[in-house]
Protein backbone atom coordinates (compact mmCIF):
# COMPACT_ATOMS: atom_id res chain seq x y z
CA UNK A 1 0.00 0.00 0.00
CA UNK A 2 1.64 3.67 -0.93
CA UNK A 3 0.47 6.13 0.60
CA UNK A 4 0.78 10.19 -0.91
CA UNK A 5 1.86 13.40 0.31
CA UNK A 6 2.24 16.40 -1.58
CA UNK A 7 3.37 19.88 -0.13
CA UNK A 8 5.05 22.75 -1.65
CA UNK A 9 7.79 25.34 -1.01
CA UNK A 10 9.09 28.70 -1.59
CA UNK A 11 12.86 27.88 0.17
CA UNK A 12 15.72 26.92 -1.55
CA UNK A 13 15.60 23.70 -3.23
CA UNK A 14 18.94 22.89 -2.13
CA UNK A 15 17.57 22.32 1.11
CA UNK A 16 14.99 19.42 0.16
CA UNK A 17 17.40 18.15 -2.53
CA UNK A 18 20.63 17.68 0.35
CA UNK A 19 18.11 15.73 2.58
CA UNK A 20 16.62 13.55 -0.09
CA UNK A 21 19.94 12.12 -1.50
CA UNK A 22 21.77 12.14 2.21
CA UNK A 23 23.94 8.51 1.91
CA UNK A 24 22.11 7.61 5.81
CA UNK A 25 18.79 6.89 3.85
CA UNK A 26 19.63 5.98 0.30
CA UNK A 27 22.27 4.61 -2.27
CA UNK A 28 23.40 6.54 -5.36
CA UNK A 29 21.37 3.35 -7.25
CA UNK A 30 18.18 5.00 -5.93
CA UNK A 31 18.57 8.40 -6.90
CA UNK A 32 17.67 9.08 -10.37
CA UNK A 33 16.51 11.93 -12.48
CA UNK A 34 13.52 12.48 -15.09
CA UNK A 35 14.64 14.83 -17.60
CA UNK A 36 17.49 16.06 -15.08
CA UNK A 37 20.42 14.44 -13.94
CA UNK A 38 20.89 14.22 -10.31
CA UNK A 39 24.52 15.64 -10.64
CA UNK A 40 23.35 18.92 -11.69
CA UNK A 41 19.51 18.85 -10.78
CA UNK A 42 20.00 22.14 -8.95
CA UNK A 43 21.80 23.74 -12.14
CA UNK A 44 19.15 21.96 -14.56
CA UNK A 45 15.66 23.01 -12.33
CA UNK A 46 17.81 27.29 -12.30
CA UNK A 47 18.07 27.13 -16.24
CA UNK A 48 14.60 26.33 -16.24
CA UNK A 49 13.16 28.86 -14.03
CA UNK A 50 15.96 31.61 -15.54
CA UNK A 51 14.92 30.70 -19.35
CA UNK A 52 11.09 31.24 -18.74
CA UNK A 53 11.55 34.29 -16.06
CA UNK A 54 10.40 32.55 -13.57
CA UNK A 55 12.24 32.84 -10.60
CA UNK A 56 9.63 33.85 -7.58
CA UNK A 57 6.69 31.88 -5.63
CA UNK A 58 6.89 28.63 -4.93
CA UNK A 59 10.36 27.14 -6.05
CA UNK A 60 9.64 22.96 -6.11
CA UNK A 61 7.01 20.27 -5.15
CA UNK A 62 8.02 17.83 -2.49
CA UNK A 63 5.71 14.57 -3.11
CA UNK A 64 6.09 11.15 -1.17
CA UNK A 65 4.64 7.48 -1.86
CA UNK A 66 5.35 5.05 1.47
CA UNK A 67 4.83 1.58 0.41
CA UNK A 68 3.33 -0.35 3.96
CA UNK A 69 5.43 -1.99 6.21
CA UNK A 70 4.30 -5.49 4.78
CA UNK A 71 4.31 -5.05 1.67
CA UNK A 72 7.12 -7.37 0.34
CA UNK A 73 8.86 -4.81 -1.74
CA UNK A 74 12.70 -4.49 -2.48
CA UNK A 75 14.25 -0.82 -2.51
CA UNK A 76 14.75 -1.19 -6.66
CA UNK A 77 11.00 -1.97 -7.02
CA UNK A 78 10.07 0.57 -4.95
CA UNK A 79 12.45 2.90 -7.16
CA UNK A 80 11.33 1.27 -10.25
CA UNK A 81 7.36 2.49 -9.25
CA UNK A 82 8.63 5.56 -8.43
CA UNK A 83 10.03 6.65 -12.03
CA UNK A 84 6.58 5.60 -13.12
CA UNK A 85 5.16 7.74 -10.95
CA UNK A 86 7.21 10.63 -12.53
CA UNK A 87 7.26 10.05 -15.77
CA UNK A 88 3.26 9.29 -15.77
CA UNK A 89 2.12 12.45 -13.41
CA UNK A 90 4.46 15.15 -13.98
CA UNK A 91 4.92 15.12 -17.65
CA UNK A 92 7.13 18.05 -19.30
CA UNK A 93 8.83 18.79 -15.50
CA UNK A 94 12.14 17.65 -14.17
CA UNK A 95 11.67 15.22 -11.08
CA UNK A 96 14.52 13.94 -8.56
CA UNK A 97 13.61 10.76 -7.51
CA UNK A 98 15.35 9.17 -3.99
CA UNK A 99 14.16 5.84 -2.51
CA UNK A 100 14.83 5.73 1.18
CA UNK A 101 15.69 3.01 3.11
CA UNK A 102 16.43 4.23 6.47
CA UNK A 103 13.01 3.39 7.81
CA UNK A 104 10.96 0.05 8.39
CA UNK A 105 8.47 1.24 5.46
CA UNK A 106 10.32 2.03 1.80
CA UNK A 107 9.46 5.14 0.49
CA UNK A 108 9.89 7.18 -2.79
CA UNK A 109 10.94 11.44 -2.50
CA UNK A 110 10.06 13.41 -5.62
CA UNK A 111 11.51 16.44 -5.59
CA UNK A 112 9.60 18.09 -8.63
CA UNK A 113 10.53 21.59 -10.44
CA UNK A 114 7.70 24.26 -10.42
CA UNK A 115 8.22 25.37 -13.68
CA UNK A 116 7.89 22.82 -16.83
CA UNK A 117 10.61 22.76 -18.81
CA UNK A 118 8.40 22.14 -22.18
CA UNK A 119 6.11 24.90 -21.80
CA UNK A 120 7.12 27.17 -18.86
CA UNK A 121 3.69 26.74 -16.86
CA UNK A 122 4.40 26.85 -13.18
CA UNK A 123 2.50 23.73 -11.67
CA UNK A 124 -0.76 24.03 -10.00
CA UNK A 125 -2.14 20.71 -8.01
CA UNK A 126 -5.74 20.97 -7.58
CA UNK A 127 -7.34 18.62 -5.66
CA UNK A 128 -8.59 16.35 -8.03
CA UNK A 129 -5.22 15.81 -9.75
CA UNK A 130 -3.91 14.57 -5.92
CA UNK A 131 -6.72 12.21 -6.66
CA UNK A 132 -5.34 11.17 -9.59
CA UNK A 133 -2.08 10.63 -8.51
CA UNK A 134 -3.07 8.44 -5.71
CA UNK A 135 -5.28 6.33 -8.11
CA UNK A 136 -2.41 5.75 -10.37
CA UNK A 137 -0.38 4.58 -7.40
CA UNK A 138 -3.08 2.37 -6.59
CA UNK A 139 -3.12 1.09 -10.26
CA UNK A 140 0.53 0.75 -9.97
CA UNK A 141 0.52 -1.36 -6.36
CA UNK A 142 -2.14 -3.44 -7.81
CA UNK A 143 -0.19 -4.40 -10.96
CA UNK A 144 3.09 -5.28 -8.65
CA UNK A 145 0.91 -7.46 -5.97
CA UNK A 146 0.52 -4.40 -3.61
CA UNK A 147 -1.58 -3.23 -0.84
CA UNK A 148 -3.84 -0.22 -2.06
CA UNK A 149 -5.33 2.21 0.32
CA UNK A 150 -8.56 5.18 -1.00
CA UNK A 151 -7.66 7.71 -2.95
CA UNK A 152 -10.12 9.85 -1.38
CA UNK A 153 -12.55 9.31 2.10
CA UNK A 154 -16.02 10.41 2.41
CA UNK A 155 -17.85 9.95 5.80
CA UNK A 156 -21.31 9.77 4.00
CA UNK A 157 -20.51 7.50 1.30
CA UNK A 158 -17.96 4.50 1.87
CA UNK A 159 -17.09 1.46 -0.15
CA UNK A 160 -18.64 -1.96 0.96
CA UNK A 161 -15.52 -3.35 2.59
CA UNK A 162 -14.96 -0.79 4.64
CA UNK A 163 -18.22 -0.38 5.64
CA UNK A 164 -17.89 -4.35 6.72
CA UNK A 165 -14.89 -4.03 8.67
CA UNK A 166 -16.28 -1.01 10.46
CA UNK A 167 -19.53 -3.21 11.47
CA UNK A 168 -17.28 -6.14 12.53
CA UNK A 169 -15.09 -3.72 14.53
CA UNK A 170 -18.02 -2.66 16.47
CA UNK A 171 -19.49 -5.71 17.22
CA UNK A 172 -15.95 -7.70 18.58
CA UNK A 173 -15.97 -4.79 20.21
CA UNK A 174 -19.46 -5.38 22.25
CA UNK A 175 -18.25 -8.56 22.98
CA UNK A 176 -14.45 -8.22 24.10
CA UNK A 177 -12.89 -7.47 27.51
CA UNK A 178 -9.49 -5.96 26.20
CA UNK A 179 -7.36 -4.74 23.63
CA UNK A 180 -6.01 -8.12 23.30
CA UNK A 181 -9.03 -9.79 23.42
CA UNK A 182 -10.88 -7.75 20.81
CA UNK A 183 -7.61 -7.72 18.42
CA UNK A 184 -7.77 -11.62 18.51
CA UNK A 185 -11.45 -11.54 17.78
CA UNK A 186 -11.35 -10.01 14.70
CA UNK A 187 -7.97 -11.81 13.79
CA UNK A 188 -10.42 -14.72 13.53
CA UNK A 189 -13.35 -12.91 11.34
CA UNK A 190 -10.37 -12.62 8.84
CA UNK A 191 -9.49 -8.32 9.60
CA UNK A 192 -5.94 -8.10 10.63
CA UNK A 193 -6.06 -5.28 13.41
CA UNK A 194 -2.26 -3.05 13.86
CA UNK A 195 -2.03 -2.07 17.37
CA UNK A 196 0.67 0.17 19.32
CA UNK A 197 0.05 2.32 22.28
CA UNK A 198 2.96 4.93 21.40
CA UNK A 199 1.34 5.23 17.11
CA UNK A 200 -1.32 8.08 17.05
CA UNK A 201 -3.33 5.60 14.69
CA UNK A 202 -4.67 1.80 14.68
CA UNK A 203 -5.15 0.24 11.10
CA UNK A 204 -7.44 -2.43 9.67
CA UNK A 205 -6.91 -4.72 6.50
CA UNK A 206 -9.11 -7.13 5.29
CA UNK A 207 -8.48 -10.54 4.08
CA UNK A 208 -8.62 -8.66 0.50
CA UNK A 209 -5.94 -6.27 1.63
CA UNK A 210 -7.61 -3.63 1.81
CA UNK A 211 -6.61 -1.56 4.51
CA UNK A 212 -8.25 1.58 6.24
CA UNK A 213 -6.77 4.10 9.33
CA UNK A 214 -9.62 4.32 12.37
CA UNK A 215 -10.03 7.74 12.19
CA UNK A 216 -10.82 7.13 8.43
CA UNK A 217 -13.99 4.69 9.40
CA UNK A 218 -15.51 8.06 11.04
CA UNK A 219 -17.11 6.34 14.08
CA UNK A 220 -15.75 7.66 17.33
CA UNK A 221 -15.96 4.61 19.19
CA UNK A 222 -13.10 3.20 17.10
CA UNK A 223 -10.74 5.83 17.35
CA UNK A 224 -7.76 4.21 18.66
CA UNK A 225 -8.30 6.62 21.80
CA UNK A 226 -11.51 5.92 22.73
CA UNK A 227 -10.85 2.16 22.24
CA UNK A 228 -8.12 2.27 24.71
CA UNK A 229 -10.27 4.13 26.90
CA UNK A 230 -13.22 1.17 26.81
CA UNK A 231 -11.31 -1.43 27.09
CA UNK A 232 -9.41 0.48 30.70
CA UNK A 233 -12.42 0.93 32.04
CA UNK A 234 -13.17 -2.65 31.39
CA UNK A 235 -14.81 -2.97 27.77
CA UNK A 236 -18.16 -5.15 27.56
CA UNK A 237 -18.47 -4.89 31.14
CA UNK A 238 -17.09 -1.39 31.76
CA UNK A 239 -19.40 1.08 33.65
CA UNK A 240 -19.48 2.67 30.68
CA UNK A 241 -20.10 0.22 27.93
CA UNK A 242 -23.86 0.77 26.81
CA UNK A 243 -23.08 4.79 27.13
CA UNK A 244 -19.94 4.33 24.97
CA UNK A 245 -21.71 1.27 22.43
CA UNK A 246 -24.62 2.83 21.86
CA UNK A 247 -22.52 6.60 20.86
CA UNK A 248 -23.62 7.48 17.04
CA UNK A 249 -21.08 9.78 15.58
CA UNK A 250 -22.48 12.97 14.01
CA UNK A 251 -22.97 12.67 10.32
CA UNK A 252 -21.45 16.23 9.49
CA UNK A 253 -19.15 18.70 11.38
CA UNK A 254 -16.91 17.22 14.50
CA UNK A 255 -16.44 13.24 14.45
CA UNK A 256 -13.64 13.06 16.79
CA UNK A 257 -14.36 14.53 20.41
CA UNK A 258 -18.25 14.33 20.78
CA UNK A 259 -17.65 10.76 22.58
CA UNK A 260 -14.67 11.85 24.64
CA UNK A 261 -16.27 14.41 25.60
CA UNK A 262 -19.25 12.06 27.02
CA UNK A 263 -16.67 9.58 28.31
CA UNK A 264 -15.64 11.91 31.04
CA UNK A 265 -19.02 13.57 31.47
CA UNK A 266 -20.34 10.02 32.78
CA UNK A 267 -17.17 9.07 34.92
CA UNK A 268 -17.09 12.72 36.45
CA UNK A 269 -21.39 11.53 37.49
CA UNK A 270 -21.00 8.51 38.74
CA UNK A 271 -21.25 8.12 42.41
CA UNK A 272 -18.57 7.62 44.83
CA UNK A 273 -20.45 6.54 47.67
CA UNK A 274 -18.92 3.10 48.64
CA UNK A 275 -21.11 -0.23 49.08
CA UNK A 276 -23.31 -1.00 52.38
CA UNK A 277 -22.36 -4.50 52.33
CA UNK A 278 -19.50 -6.54 53.72
CA UNK A 279 -16.70 -7.85 52.05
CA UNK A 280 -16.68 -5.93 49.23
CA UNK A 281 -14.12 -6.95 46.87
CA UNK A 282 -12.72 -4.04 45.12
CA UNK A 283 -11.99 -4.34 41.35
CA UNK A 284 -8.39 -2.42 41.06
CA UNK A 285 -7.76 -0.92 37.38
CA UNK A 286 -3.92 -0.38 37.14
CA UNK A 287 -2.31 2.02 38.47
CA UNK A 288 -0.74 4.16 34.80
CA UNK A 289 -4.61 3.32 33.62
CA UNK A 290 -5.89 5.57 36.62
CA UNK A 291 -3.12 8.05 35.69
CA UNK A 292 -4.13 8.29 32.27
CA UNK A 293 -7.71 8.56 33.13
CA UNK A 294 -7.56 11.22 35.77
CA UNK A 295 -5.48 13.12 33.68
CA UNK A 296 -7.98 12.91 30.71
CA UNK A 297 -10.70 13.99 33.16
CA UNK A 298 -8.57 16.61 34.53
CA UNK A 299 -8.11 18.12 30.64
CA UNK A 300 -11.99 18.35 30.75
CA UNK A 301 -12.14 20.48 33.77
CA UNK A 302 -13.05 17.86 36.81
CA UNK A 303 -10.46 17.92 39.83
CA UNK A 304 -10.51 13.80 40.49
CA UNK A 305 -7.74 12.21 42.24
CA UNK A 306 -6.77 8.51 41.02
CA UNK A 307 -8.20 6.80 44.32
CA UNK A 308 -11.47 8.58 43.65
CA UNK A 309 -12.04 7.80 40.46
CA UNK A 310 -11.37 3.86 41.39
CA UNK A 311 -13.61 4.02 43.89
CA UNK A 312 -16.35 5.67 40.94
CA UNK A 313 -15.66 2.83 38.57
CA UNK A 314 -15.23 -0.10 41.14
CA UNK A 315 -18.58 0.97 42.46
CA UNK A 316 -20.03 0.96 39.37
CA UNK A 317 -18.86 -2.26 38.09
CA UNK A 318 -20.64 -5.35 37.50
CA UNK A 319 -19.13 -7.82 40.62
CA UNK A 320 -17.55 -10.86 40.01
CA UNK A 321 -14.66 -12.72 41.41
CA UNK A 322 -12.81 -12.44 38.21
CA UNK A 323 -13.57 -9.29 37.26
CA UNK A 324 -9.80 -8.04 37.20
CA UNK A 325 -9.20 -9.95 33.97
CA UNK A 326 -11.64 -7.46 32.05
CA UNK A 327 -9.10 -4.63 33.22
CA UNK A 328 -5.98 -6.56 31.29
CA UNK A 329 -5.07 -4.64 28.22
Amino acid sequence: MAIIKLTSGKISVGIIVNYVTQKEKTEDKLISGVNCMPESVLAEFEMTKLKYNKLGGRTYYHKMQSFAVDDDITPEKAHEIGLQMAEHCFPGYQVLVATHIDRHHTHNHFVINSVNMVDGKKMNVAPQDLIAIKNYSNELCEKNGFKTTEAKTDRNREPRWKFEIKMMALRMMKESYSMSDFIEKMRLHGIDVKYNPDYKYMTYTDANGHRVRDAKLFDERLLKENLQTYFWLGGCESPLAETIETYETPKSGDCTTGLDNLIFDTLAALPTTEPDFDNYDYADIDDQVLEVLVLKMRAHGYKVTKSELNRKISYNMPYEQDQEQGLSM
